[in-house]
Protein backbone atom coordinates (compact mmCIF):
# COMPACT_ATOMS: atom_id res chain seq x y z
CA UNK A 1 0.00 0.00 0.00
CA UNK A 2 2.91 2.34 -0.55
CA UNK A 3 1.65 3.58 -3.92
CA UNK A 4 -0.95 6.10 -2.62
CA UNK A 5 1.67 7.78 -0.44
CA UNK A 6 4.14 7.85 -3.32
CA UNK A 7 1.59 9.44 -5.63
CA UNK A 8 0.72 12.00 -2.96
CA UNK A 9 4.39 12.88 -2.52
CA UNK A 10 4.85 13.32 -6.27
CA UNK A 11 1.77 15.55 -6.42
CA UNK A 12 3.16 17.92 -3.77
CA UNK A 13 6.77 17.79 -4.97
CA UNK A 14 6.58 21.01 -7.09
CA UNK A 15 5.18 22.95 -4.10
CA UNK A 16 7.94 21.63 -1.84
CA UNK A 17 10.55 22.62 -4.43
CA UNK A 18 9.16 26.17 -4.66
CA UNK A 19 9.09 26.53 -0.88
CA UNK A 20 12.67 25.24 -0.62
CA UNK A 21 13.89 27.67 -3.30
CA UNK A 22 12.22 30.60 -1.55
CA UNK A 23 13.59 29.59 1.83
CA UNK A 24 17.12 29.38 0.42
CA UNK A 25 17.00 32.77 -1.34
CA UNK A 26 18.87 35.51 0.48
CA UNK A 27 16.38 37.72 2.30
CA UNK A 28 18.31 40.90 1.55
CA UNK A 29 18.74 40.26 -2.19
CA UNK A 30 17.19 42.86 -4.47
CA UNK A 31 15.43 41.75 -7.64
CA UNK A 32 15.32 43.60 -10.94
CA UNK A 33 13.51 43.07 -14.23
CA UNK A 34 12.26 45.07 -17.23
CA UNK A 35 8.70 45.67 -18.36
CA UNK A 36 7.27 47.15 -21.55
CA UNK A 37 4.11 47.13 -23.64
CA UNK A 38 1.77 49.08 -25.90
CA UNK A 39 4.43 49.51 -28.56
CA UNK A 40 5.51 49.80 -31.29
CA UNK A 41 2.62 51.89 -32.58
CA UNK A 42 4.70 53.96 -35.03
CA UNK A 43 7.64 53.44 -37.36
CA UNK A 44 9.84 55.39 -34.95
CA UNK A 45 8.91 53.11 -32.08
CA UNK A 46 9.45 50.05 -34.27
CA UNK A 47 12.99 51.25 -34.99
CA UNK A 48 13.67 51.71 -31.26
CA UNK A 49 12.96 48.01 -30.74
CA UNK A 50 15.01 46.67 -33.61
CA UNK A 51 18.46 45.23 -32.65
CA UNK A 52 20.23 48.56 -33.34
CA UNK A 53 17.52 50.67 -31.70
CA UNK A 54 17.93 52.61 -28.46
CA UNK A 55 15.45 50.65 -26.33
CA UNK A 56 16.74 47.31 -27.60
CA UNK A 57 20.31 48.39 -26.82
CA UNK A 58 19.34 49.52 -23.31
CA UNK A 59 17.69 46.18 -22.58
CA UNK A 60 20.72 44.31 -23.92
CA UNK A 61 23.09 46.40 -21.77
CA UNK A 62 21.05 45.72 -18.64
CA UNK A 63 20.64 42.00 -19.45
CA UNK A 64 17.69 41.53 -17.07
CA UNK A 65 16.73 38.06 -15.79
CA UNK A 66 13.32 38.62 -17.39
CA UNK A 67 11.62 41.05 -19.76
CA UNK A 68 7.84 41.16 -19.38
CA UNK A 69 5.91 42.27 -22.47
CA UNK A 70 2.37 43.35 -21.57
CA UNK A 71 0.90 42.98 -25.05
CA UNK A 72 -0.30 45.38 -27.74
CA UNK A 73 2.75 44.91 -29.96
CA UNK A 74 0.98 46.88 -32.71
CA UNK A 75 -1.53 49.72 -32.95
CA UNK A 76 -5.14 48.65 -33.27
CA UNK A 77 -5.70 49.93 -36.82
CA UNK A 78 -2.89 47.85 -38.33
CA UNK A 79 -3.58 44.56 -40.02
CA UNK A 80 -3.84 41.47 -37.86
CA UNK A 81 -2.27 39.33 -40.57
CA UNK A 82 0.06 36.39 -39.97
CA UNK A 83 3.16 38.04 -41.44
CA UNK A 84 2.92 41.12 -39.23
CA UNK A 85 2.50 38.89 -36.18
CA UNK A 86 5.51 36.79 -37.13
CA UNK A 87 7.62 39.94 -37.53
CA UNK A 88 6.66 41.30 -34.10
CA UNK A 89 7.19 37.91 -32.51
CA UNK A 90 10.71 37.98 -33.97
CA UNK A 91 11.30 41.50 -32.67
CA UNK A 92 10.13 40.63 -29.16
CA UNK A 93 12.26 37.45 -29.17
CA UNK A 94 15.45 39.39 -29.98
CA UNK A 95 15.00 42.01 -27.24
CA UNK A 96 16.03 39.70 -24.40
CA UNK A 97 16.63 36.28 -25.94
CA UNK A 98 15.12 33.30 -24.09
CA UNK A 99 14.29 35.48 -21.05
CA UNK A 100 11.02 37.09 -22.12
CA UNK A 101 7.45 36.51 -20.95
CA UNK A 102 4.64 37.82 -23.16
CA UNK A 103 0.96 38.16 -22.26
CA UNK A 104 -1.53 39.05 -25.02
CA UNK A 105 -3.06 42.49 -25.48
CA UNK A 106 -6.38 43.44 -27.05
CA UNK A 107 -4.80 44.95 -30.17
CA UNK A 108 -3.61 41.47 -31.09
CA UNK A 109 -7.03 39.81 -31.08
CA UNK A 110 -10.16 41.47 -29.61
CA UNK A 111 -9.65 44.57 -31.78
CA UNK A 112 -9.00 42.69 -35.02
CA UNK A 113 -12.69 42.82 -36.04
CA UNK A 114 -12.92 46.63 -36.03
CA UNK A 115 -14.23 48.57 -39.03
CA UNK A 116 -11.10 50.77 -39.09
CA UNK A 117 -8.69 47.86 -39.64
CA UNK A 118 -7.44 47.23 -43.16
CA UNK A 119 -8.65 43.62 -43.06
CA UNK A 120 -11.19 42.49 -40.47
CA UNK A 121 -10.72 39.16 -38.69
CA UNK A 122 -12.61 36.85 -36.39
CA UNK A 123 -11.14 37.73 -32.99
CA UNK A 124 -11.26 34.18 -31.60
CA UNK A 125 -9.43 32.89 -34.67
CA UNK A 126 -6.71 35.50 -34.10
CA UNK A 127 -6.40 34.42 -30.46
CA UNK A 128 -5.92 30.83 -31.59
CA UNK A 129 -3.16 31.98 -33.96
CA UNK A 130 -1.45 34.02 -31.21
CA UNK A 131 -1.41 30.99 -28.95
CA UNK A 132 0.13 28.87 -31.67
CA UNK A 133 2.79 31.45 -32.62
CA UNK A 134 3.89 32.60 -29.14
CA UNK A 135 3.27 29.56 -26.95
CA UNK A 136 2.64 26.22 -28.65
CA UNK A 137 5.19 26.56 -31.47
CA UNK A 138 7.36 29.32 -29.97
CA UNK A 139 10.16 28.91 -32.51
CA UNK A 140 12.48 31.33 -30.68
CA UNK A 141 11.77 29.79 -27.24
CA UNK A 142 10.98 33.10 -25.57
CA UNK A 143 11.19 31.87 -21.95
CA UNK A 144 13.63 28.96 -22.22
CA UNK A 145 16.25 30.42 -19.85
CA UNK A 146 13.89 31.53 -17.07
CA UNK A 147 14.50 28.89 -14.37
CA UNK A 148 11.47 27.10 -13.03
CA UNK A 149 8.91 28.81 -15.27
CA UNK A 150 5.66 26.86 -15.40
CA UNK A 151 2.52 27.40 -17.47
CA UNK A 152 -1.08 26.86 -16.50
CA UNK A 153 -2.52 23.54 -17.60
CA UNK A 154 -4.93 24.00 -20.53
CA UNK A 155 -4.30 27.78 -20.54
CA UNK A 156 -0.79 28.07 -21.89
CA UNK A 157 -0.42 31.87 -21.97
CA UNK A 158 -0.55 32.15 -18.16
CA UNK A 159 2.94 31.70 -16.66
CA UNK A 160 4.51 31.66 -13.19
CA UNK A 161 8.16 31.86 -12.17
CA UNK A 162 10.44 32.99 -9.37
CA UNK A 163 13.45 35.31 -9.11
CA UNK A 164 15.14 35.40 -5.71
CA UNK A 165 12.38 36.03 -3.14
CA UNK A 166 9.83 37.31 -5.67
CA UNK A 167 7.17 35.14 -7.33
CA UNK A 168 5.75 36.35 -10.66
CA UNK A 169 2.68 35.44 -12.68
CA UNK A 170 0.94 36.60 -15.84
CA UNK A 171 -2.83 36.69 -16.29
CA UNK A 172 -4.55 36.90 -19.67
CA UNK A 173 -6.78 39.94 -19.15
CA UNK A 174 -7.36 42.35 -22.03
CA UNK A 175 -9.19 45.57 -22.82
CA UNK A 176 -12.65 45.92 -24.40
CA UNK A 177 -14.12 45.03 -20.99
CA UNK A 178 -12.02 41.87 -20.91
CA UNK A 179 -13.28 40.83 -24.35
CA UNK A 180 -16.96 41.31 -23.48
CA UNK A 181 -17.83 44.18 -25.82
CA UNK A 182 -17.47 45.05 -29.52
CA UNK A 183 -17.72 41.44 -30.64
CA UNK A 184 -18.24 42.12 -34.33
CA UNK A 185 -17.19 39.04 -36.33
CA UNK A 186 -17.09 36.15 -33.85
CA UNK A 187 -20.16 34.33 -32.64
CA UNK A 188 -21.19 36.42 -29.63
CA UNK A 189 -22.16 33.43 -27.52
CA UNK A 190 -18.83 31.71 -28.22
CA UNK A 191 -16.87 34.90 -27.44
CA UNK A 192 -18.67 35.38 -24.12
CA UNK A 193 -18.17 31.72 -23.25
CA UNK A 194 -14.45 32.25 -23.92
CA UNK A 195 -14.47 35.31 -21.65
CA UNK A 196 -16.14 33.31 -18.87
CA UNK A 197 -13.57 30.56 -19.38
CA UNK A 198 -10.65 33.04 -19.13
CA UNK A 199 -12.11 34.42 -15.90
CA UNK A 200 -12.17 30.96 -14.37
CA UNK A 201 -8.61 30.13 -15.43
CA UNK A 202 -7.32 33.51 -14.23
CA UNK A 203 -9.01 33.11 -10.83
CA UNK A 204 -7.53 29.65 -10.41
CA UNK A 205 -4.05 30.84 -11.47
CA UNK A 206 -4.20 33.76 -9.05
CA UNK A 207 -5.15 31.42 -6.21
CA UNK A 208 -2.24 29.12 -7.08
CA UNK A 209 0.14 32.09 -7.32
CA UNK A 210 -0.43 33.12 -3.71
CA UNK A 211 -0.24 29.51 -2.56
CA UNK A 212 3.16 29.19 -4.28
CA UNK A 213 4.26 32.54 -2.80
CA UNK A 214 3.54 31.65 0.83
CA UNK A 215 7.23 31.99 1.75
CA UNK A 216 8.05 34.75 -0.76
CA UNK A 217 8.82 38.35 0.13
CA UNK A 218 6.85 39.84 -2.77
CA UNK A 219 4.46 39.00 -5.60
CA UNK A 220 4.36 40.55 -9.08
CA UNK A 221 1.26 40.14 -11.26
CA UNK A 222 1.50 41.16 -14.94
CA UNK A 223 -1.51 41.57 -17.22
CA UNK A 224 -2.52 43.76 -20.13
CA UNK A 225 -5.74 45.60 -19.23
CA UNK A 226 -6.03 48.62 -16.96
CA UNK A 227 -8.28 46.96 -14.40
CA UNK A 228 -8.16 50.12 -12.25
CA UNK A 229 -9.92 52.28 -14.88
CA UNK A 230 -13.50 51.08 -14.62
CA UNK A 231 -17.16 52.08 -14.29
CA UNK A 232 -18.03 52.01 -10.59
CA UNK A 233 -21.74 51.72 -11.40
CA UNK A 234 -21.40 48.37 -13.16
CA UNK A 235 -21.81 45.08 -11.29
CA UNK A 236 -19.44 42.16 -11.65
CA UNK A 237 -20.09 39.99 -14.67
CA UNK A 238 -22.15 36.88 -14.04
CA UNK A 239 -24.02 34.11 -15.84
CA UNK A 240 -27.09 36.39 -15.94
CA UNK A 241 -25.21 39.52 -17.00
CA UNK A 242 -22.28 38.92 -19.32
CA UNK A 243 -21.98 42.28 -21.11
CA UNK A 244 -23.47 45.19 -19.12
CA UNK A 245 -20.98 44.61 -16.33
CA UNK A 246 -17.47 45.39 -15.10
CA UNK A 247 -15.31 42.73 -16.74
CA UNK A 248 -12.46 43.35 -14.28
CA UNK A 249 -14.26 43.49 -10.95
CA UNK A 250 -13.97 39.78 -10.12
CA UNK A 251 -10.21 39.64 -10.68
CA UNK A 252 -9.59 43.11 -9.17
CA UNK A 253 -11.44 42.19 -5.97
CA UNK A 254 -9.62 38.87 -5.77
CA UNK A 255 -6.23 40.58 -6.15
CA UNK A 256 -7.14 43.04 -3.40
CA UNK A 257 -8.32 40.29 -1.08
CA UNK A 258 -5.24 38.15 -1.67
CA UNK A 259 -2.90 41.13 -1.23
CA UNK A 260 -4.57 42.06 2.06
CA UNK A 261 -4.11 38.49 3.33
CA UNK A 262 -0.53 38.25 2.01
CA UNK A 263 0.50 41.46 3.86
CA UNK A 264 3.80 41.64 1.94
CA UNK A 265 4.41 43.78 -1.18
CA UNK A 266 2.27 43.00 -4.21
CA UNK A 267 2.87 44.80 -7.51
CA UNK A 268 0.28 44.72 -10.31
CA UNK A 269 1.75 45.73 -13.68
CA UNK A 270 -0.44 46.55 -16.66
CA UNK A 271 -0.63 48.60 -19.83
CA UNK A 272 -3.58 49.46 -22.11
CA UNK A 273 -4.01 53.09 -20.98
CA UNK A 274 -1.70 56.09 -21.39
CA UNK A 275 -1.17 56.95 -17.71
CA UNK A 276 2.44 56.06 -16.80
CA UNK A 277 2.63 55.88 -13.00
CA UNK A 278 3.50 53.93 -9.87
CA UNK A 279 1.22 54.32 -6.86
CA UNK A 280 -0.81 52.54 -4.19
CA UNK A 281 -4.37 52.19 -5.53
CA UNK A 282 -6.05 51.23 -2.24
CA UNK A 283 -5.62 53.28 0.94
CA UNK A 284 -6.69 50.32 3.07
CA UNK A 285 -4.23 47.88 1.43
CA UNK A 286 -0.89 49.71 1.74
CA UNK A 287 1.13 46.70 0.53
CA UNK A 288 -0.63 46.78 -2.87
CA UNK A 289 1.16 48.70 -5.62
CA UNK A 290 0.20 49.37 -9.21
CA UNK A 291 2.46 50.21 -12.17
CA UNK A 292 0.83 51.48 -15.33
CA UNK A 293 3.73 50.77 -17.66
CA UNK A 294 5.11 53.15 -20.29
CA UNK A 295 3.98 53.02 -23.91
CA UNK A 296 0.64 53.77 -25.59
CA UNK A 297 2.04 56.81 -27.47
CA UNK A 298 2.57 58.81 -24.27
CA UNK A 299 5.88 57.72 -22.74
CA UNK A 300 7.91 55.70 -25.19
CA UNK A 301 10.34 53.63 -23.19
CA UNK A 302 10.75 50.45 -21.19
CA UNK A 303 11.04 50.46 -17.40
CA UNK A 304 13.44 48.80 -15.02
CA UNK A 305 11.70 47.55 -11.88
CA UNK A 306 13.74 47.03 -8.72
CA UNK A 307 12.36 45.28 -5.66
CA UNK A 308 14.30 46.04 -2.48
CA UNK A 309 13.17 43.91 0.49
CA UNK A 310 14.94 46.29 2.87
CA UNK A 311 12.88 49.29 1.75
CA UNK A 312 9.67 48.97 3.71
CA UNK A 313 8.16 52.29 2.59
CA UNK A 314 8.79 52.03 -1.15
CA UNK A 315 9.75 48.43 -1.97
CA UNK A 316 9.39 48.92 -5.74
CA UNK A 317 11.47 51.48 -7.65
CA UNK A 318 10.62 52.14 -11.30
CA UNK A 319 13.16 53.81 -13.59
CA UNK A 320 12.87 54.42 -17.33
CA UNK A 321 15.71 52.85 -19.31
CA UNK A 322 16.50 55.70 -21.70
CA UNK A 323 16.45 58.77 -19.45
CA UNK A 324 16.79 57.08 -16.03
CA UNK A 325 13.94 59.03 -14.43
CA UNK A 326 11.54 57.58 -11.85
CA UNK A 327 7.93 56.79 -12.74
CA UNK A 328 5.42 59.53 -11.83
CA UNK A 329 3.37 58.95 -8.69
CA UNK A 330 0.26 60.54 -10.21
CA UNK A 331 -1.65 58.68 -12.93
CA UNK A 332 -2.35 61.25 -15.67
CA UNK A 333 -4.54 59.76 -18.39
CA UNK A 334 -4.28 62.84 -20.61
CA UNK A 335 -2.50 61.69 -23.75
CA UNK A 336 -1.43 65.25 -24.57
CA UNK A 337 0.01 66.07 -21.16
CA UNK A 338 3.52 67.45 -20.79
CA UNK A 339 4.86 64.14 -19.43
CA UNK A 340 4.97 62.79 -22.97
CA UNK A 341 8.46 61.66 -23.94
CA UNK A 342 10.07 60.86 -27.25
CA UNK A 343 13.76 59.87 -27.22
CA UNK A 344 14.12 60.94 -30.83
Amino acid sequence: MKWPWLLLALFFLPSFAWANDLANATASTSTQFVVMGDMPYTDTEYALLEPDGAIAAAIKALNPPVLIHLGDFKKARLSCGDELYKDHYRQIAYLNPHKTVYTPGDNEWTDCDRFNTSVRHNELERLDYLRQLFFHQDEHQLSKDIPGLVRQENFIENARWQINQVVFATLHIVGTNNGRKEILRSDIRHALDAADNRDQFNKKWLQQLFEAAEYAQAVVIALHADIFDFDYSKPACSADNRTDCDGYRIIRDLIKNKAAQFKKPVLVIHGDSPAYCLHQPSPIIPNLWRLNAPGDYKYIDASQVLFDPQNKDTPFTITSLLDQTPAPTVCNYNLLSSSSYSPL
